[in-house]
């Protein structure tokens, strides 16, 4: 059953905006919401972010940046379905992550779930080529200052949260790795992600330690699977699923960054 939307209007009229507390959700297809074979978006109350949303409560804002063909950090030439498909780099994570987050700041956390689209064929990286590009987007949250912004007519800008109110604090960050690849036959250029999807959880649990960042592996939530009719988009129960385990994963981490 899918979860219903949070009316912050009707839950949280005492709270001012500066008072919501915003997570960035930085990704591709799969945060966007894109069903299986239909390519239609599912609505926010299905799809991950949203039922993130949902149980991470009104004192939270959801921010979504889900694109299709997202990658970490390669252009692709061949975004046909981005029309009017004439620049590479739009789906180059590492170039459209800053703007992203400057535009979206002051934000506690950053889920960063990328990492699918590497596996195309024509961009013939490893699955620790795949983790080191997400490493790299990693760093340039760390490198963002993106946890403070002082707000219009506060003297104080101390409003109780204690979540990154201070210049220099960077937002709280959540890696989550893909699960596994279920087909190659509907997109060909996935030929051979399956094996390399296999080896992800372990390349991007090394990208975690070496950032002191956390980790959620999307591949060993039950439930949480890719849709066989494509082979690698979640199925609508997988989304509640994960929405579910990234909320959990960010509550336990804001509560220690109090």
């Amino acid at each position: 059953m899918a979860s219903p939307v949070i009316n912050i209007e009707d839950t949280a009229d005492d709270l001012d905006d500066e008072d919501l507390l915003q997570i960035l959700c930085y990704g591709d297809s799969n945060t966007w919401g894109l069903e299986a074979g239909t390519y239609r978006r599912y609505r926010f109350s299905t799809r991950w972010p949203g039922v993130t949303a949902f149980h991470m409560g009104p004192r939270y804002k959801i921010l979504e940046a889900g694109l299709s063909g997202r990658t970490t950090v390669w252009d692709d030439p061949l975004c046909s379905w981005l029309p009017p498909n004439d620049d590479p780099s739009i789906c180059n994570g590492r170039k459209s992550l800053l703007p992203i987050l400057h535009s979206a700041k002051p934000v506690v956390a950053v889920v960063i779930y990328l990492g699918v689209n590497d596996l195309k064929a024509r961009f013939s990286v490893t699955p620790a080529e795949v983790a080191n590009g997400v490493g790299m987007l990693v760093e340039k949250v760390q490198q963002a200052d993106a946890g403070f912004v002082a707000y219009a007519g506060d003297d104080d800008n101390d409003d109780g949260n204690n979540y990154n109110n201070e210049a220099g604090d960077g937002p709280a960050i959540l890696i989550v790795c893909p699960p596994v690849v279920s087909s190659e036959e509907f997109y060909p250029d996935m030929k051979g992600a399956i094996e390399k999807s296999l080896h992800l959880a372990d390349e991007y649990t090394r990208v975690a330690q070496e950032k002191d960042i956390q980790l959620l592996d999307a591949g060993i939530v039950e439930g949480v699977v890719c849709s066989k009719l494509d082979g690698i988009h979640l199925t609508k129960e997988a989304h509640s699923l994960l929405g579910v385990a990234i909320a959990n994963k960010l509550k336990e981490m804001l509560e220690k960054e109090k």
